[in-house]
């Protein structure tokens, strides 16, 4: 009988430790999977990746890259005005022929 003591008690132990654990496991997961701290590793993995894909590692501005980059946002807002005239333009050309 003096036996089982020592090992329902050793047993007993483990299992405190390992619900202790697992608490704490699931503890931290649910801080790591809350949608606002997603969001936080997202926004700082995107400002990474636009930092190293911007300037070198020295921290000056790869120029080369930034004017690639103005002048595709420069040809998206272009091609965006000309598409908004010319749906404008469909249109008043439809209304035109319906009018009576």
């Amino acid at each position: 009988m003096s036996n089982d003591n020592p090992s329902m008690t050793k047993l007993e132990n483990d299992i405190v430790t390992t619900r202790d654990r697992l608490a704490q496991t699931i503890d931290e997961l649910t801080v790591r999977a809350a949608p606002k701290n997603v969001l936080e590793r997202q926004k700082a993995q995107a400002k990474a990746s636009f930092a190293k894909a911007t300037r070198t590692e020295s921290g000056e501005l790869r120029m080369d890259r930034v004017a690639i980059a103005a002048a595709a946002v420069g040809a998206v807002i272009v091609l965006k005005i000309v598409s908004s005239s010319r749906k404008n333009k469909k249109w008043e050309r439809q209304r035109d022929k319906r009018s009576w």
